[in-house]
């Protein structure tokens, strides 16, 4: 068994499978190259890429957006991402929440995801404020690719794959009004995001030579 996270590994042994037969193997993504950073006083472009969904906080973040709008904060937040094929509640949910954080937020919509790392150079932040146990989502793996500090939930292995204070900020699940106290302290706090601003991390060459390796190893057993 392959596990991307040590939160997957730990669900893996409580299910009762044998320590000994799980491999750790961090994900990777393709890091293109890095343009150099223009100085700007304030880092408060904010981002949310991925499905539009309940379980991936886009309530909650857009409930966090009105409440800074409601204080005249001078920010912006674009989410980038389809909302696919919404329940009714959910689709009327997300359509009265947007509405009460425009202008300060605005829905994109869907994009091409060999354009994520370009789209995301144009933000500063890039929030993942999911209410579920995520694994090892592939949006902060693109974030860390483009070298974009992430804010998100402490859940799951989002908490892992983000560190709090040195690759991003943890907020707690699907409590909006922290959510929105982190978003106006990033933005308000000089020199944070180039002290959060990640490195590339794990090649993705690595992580391909590491499954390569395994299944080798695997083959070699078989055989035998």
């Amino acid at each position: 068994f392959i596990a991307p996270s040590r939160f997957l590994r730990d669900r893996f042994i409580d299910w009762g499978i044998e320590p000994a037969r799980i491999r750790l193997v961090p994900n990777a993504v393709a890091a293109g190259p890095r343009a150099a950073e223009p100085a700007r006083a304030r880092r408060d472009r904010f981002a949310f890429f991925g499905n539009v969904a309940a379980h991936k906080g886009a309530l909650v973040l857009l409930e966090a957006a009105a409440l800074l709008k409601a204080e005249g904060a001078d920010l912006r937040l674009a989410l980038h991402g389809g909302l696919g094929h919404p329940a009714p509640d959910f689709a009327a949910a997300f359509a009265e929440r947007l509405a009460a954080a425009r202008p300060l937020a605005q829905h994109l919509g869907p994009y091409d995801p060999a354009e994520v790392q370009g789209l995301m150079a144009g933000a500063d932040w890039i929030v993942l404020p999911s209410v579920w146990a995520e694994n090892a989502p592939l949006t902060a793996l693109e974030a860390r690719a483009a070298g974009r500090p992430v804010i998100c939930s402490r859940i799951g292995g989002l908490a892992e794959l983000v560190e709090d204070g040195v690759t991003g900020l943890h907020t707690p699940p699907g409590d909006a009004a922290a959510l929105a106290e982190t978003l106006l302290g990033a933005a308000g706090t000089p020199g944070l995001w180039e002290r959060l601003r990640p490195d590339p991390g794990p090649s993705h060459a690595d992580f391909v030579e590491a499954h390569l390796a395994l299944y080798r190893s695997l083959s070699l057993r078989v055989a035998a």
